[in-house]
C-alpha cells in the first residue's frame, strides 16, 4: 500500500521568508501576529525603529505602541525565548505603562508578554475598553477550552466567528483537516493556524464535533488532558508520561516528547481509536513515530498497522474536502498573509501528486493531469515548484 516513509510536508512556519531590504523612503506600517502575515527579520528591524520614532513623537499614542511592541516581538521571531528579548519587551512593557496606562493595547500586549493562560484578568480589562477588537477573543478561547466551560467557550467561538478575524480560506483549509479523520478520532494540532478555525468550525458550526482536538502546546496541562481525555473513557497514567518526557541527563521537561509518549501510549492502549496529526505539526514532534504514519489528506494518520492510505485520499480529496476555494476564494483580497496561505496550501501538493500517480498508472490520463496541474499551481504560488518535482522522487511503497 502507497506511504510515505519520511515527508517534510509544508508546515505553516516554513517557507515564510519574505526579501524586504531597508528603504530610504520606508514609512511604518501595520505589524500583524505572524499568523496573519510574516516578514523578514530585516524588516521588523526597520519597523521597530520607524514606530519608535512615532512614539518619539507622540507617546500617547496606542497604535505606534502595539506596532513597535510587535515589531520586537518578531524581530528574529526564533530566538523569542532569549533572556535579551525578554528584557526589551518587559521594557516596552514597562514604558507602555507609564505612557499609555490602563488602555486597551496595554492590558492586551501585558497579557501577550506574560501569557498566562489561567488568569485572564488583564484580558478581561482589554475586553472590557473595547469588546469589538477581537485580538481579545483568542486568549478567552484558549482560557475556556482549558477549563472546560463550554457556555463562555461558545459565546467567545462565536464573537470571534462574527468578527471575520480569521479568513475564510484558513477555515475551509481546517474543515479540510477535520475531514481528514474518522469518526471519534483524536487529532494533535499544532498553533493558532490549525486550532483555533478548528475550534469555530466546530463550535459555531458543529462540524465534526466528534473529533477530540489536543493542540501541542495544551496537551502537557494535567487536568485539561484529564478532562478530554475522560470524555473519551481513556484512562491513562498522566503523571508517568510526564517522568518519560523528562531528559535523562538534566531532567527538564519537554512539551515535545510528552506529545511523543502520549501518542505511543494511546496508539498502544487503545488501538481503536484513530490518531492523526494535522501536517502543520512541526517535525521534530512527528519524526519518531514516522514509520507509523501514513498521509491521508491534510494529517497524518497514526497507526501500527497497514492502511491503504491512497485509497483515504482518493476519498478525501474528490468526496470529502472543500477544494472550490483554490480556485475561487471570495473576500480575499481583504485579508492579509499570502504566503502564510500559500505555504501552508503546500500540504495538498503530496497528496495530490499520490493521486495523480496513481491515476497515470491507471492510464486514467485526464485525471492525472488534473491533480498535476492543481499541485503544481499551488507549488508555484508558493514559489517552491522545486519540491514538486522532488517529490515524485519518494518511493511510496
Amino acid at each position: 500500500m502507497p506511504r510515505i516513509q519520511f515527508i517534510f510536508v509544508t508546515s505553516f512556519i516554513l517557507f515564510l521568508s519574505c526579501n524586504l531590504g531597508q528603504s530610504q523612503q520606508a514609512k511604518p506600517e501595520k505589524v500583524y501576529r505572524i499568523v496573519y502575515e510574516w516578514k523578514s527579520n530585516e524588516w521588523y528591524q526597520e519597523q521597530a525603529q520607524l514606530w519608535k520614532q512615532e512614539i518619539e513623537r507622540d507617546p500617547t499614542n496606542p497604535d505606534a505602541w502595539y506596532n513597535y511592541y510587535n515589531a520586537n516581538r518578531y524581530a528574529y521571531f526564533e530566538d523569542f525565548a532569549t533572556e535579551e528579548k525578554q528584557r526589551i519587551l518587559n521594557k516596552i512593557i514597562e514604558d507602555m505603562g507609564q505612557a499609555i496606562p490602563e488602555t486597551y493595547e496595554y492590558y492586551l500586549l501585558k497579557y501577550w508578554n506574560t501569557y498566562d493562560i489561567h488568569d485572564i484578568t488583564l484580558i478581561k480589562k482589554a475586553y472590557e475598553l473595547q469588546p469589538q477588537r477581537p485580538d481579545s477573543y483568542y486568549p478567552f478561547i484558549t482560557h475556556y477550552e482549558i477549563k472546560g466551560q463550554k457556555d463562555y467557550l461558545n459565546e467567545f467561538c462565536q464573537k470571534l466567528y462574527d468578527s471575520k478575524d480569521i479568513a475564510p480560506w484558513l477555515l475551509n483549509y481546517n474543515y479540510n483537516v477535520l475531514m481528514s479523520t474518522e469518526g471519534d478520532a483524536i487529532l494533535f494540532t499544532n498553533g493558532d493556524n490549525d486550532t483555533y478555525p478548528v475550534w469555530l468550525l466546530q463550535n459555531t458550526h458543529g462540524i465534526r464535533t466528534d473529533v477530540t482536538v489536543l493542540n501541542i502546546s495544551l496537551a502537557a496541562t494535567e487536568e485539561y488532558l484529564k478532562r478530554k481525555l475522560k470524555a473519551l473513557d481513556i484512562s491513562l497514567d498522566i503523571t508517568e508520561l510526564k517522568r518519560r518526557a523528562k531528559a535523562q541527563e538534566t531532567g527538564e521537561f519537554s512539551k515535545t516528547r510528552f506529545v511523543q509518549e502520549l501518542a505511543k501510549e494511546l496508539l498502544e492502549t487503545y488501538p481503536n481509536i484513530p490518531i492523526y496529526f494535522a501536517l502543520t505539526v512541526y517535525q521534530d514532534v512527528i519524526k519518531s513515530m514516522r514509520e507509523d504514519l501514513y498521509i491521508v489528506g491534510l494529517a497524518y494518520q497514526y497507526t501500527d498497522k497497514r492502511i491503504d492510505n491512497l485509497a483515504l485520499i482518493k476519498k478525501n480529496l474528490e468526496r470529502n474536502f472543500r477544494l472550490d476555494y483554490l480556485e475561487h476564494d471570495w473576500y480575499q483580497e481583504q485579508y492579509s498573509g499570502n504566503k502564510i496561505k500559500n505555504s501552508m496550501h503546500m500540504n495538498y501538493v503530496i497528496p495530490m501528486v499520490m493521486l495523480a500517480d496513481h491515476y497515470q498508472m491507471s492510464a486514467e490520463k485526464i485525471k492525472s493531469e488534473e491533480w498535476s496541474e492543481l499541485a503544481l499551481r499551488l507549488a508555484r504560488d508558493a514559489g517552491n515548484t522545486k519540491s514538486l518535482e522532488e517529490l515524485r522522487k519518494y518511493d511510496y511503497n
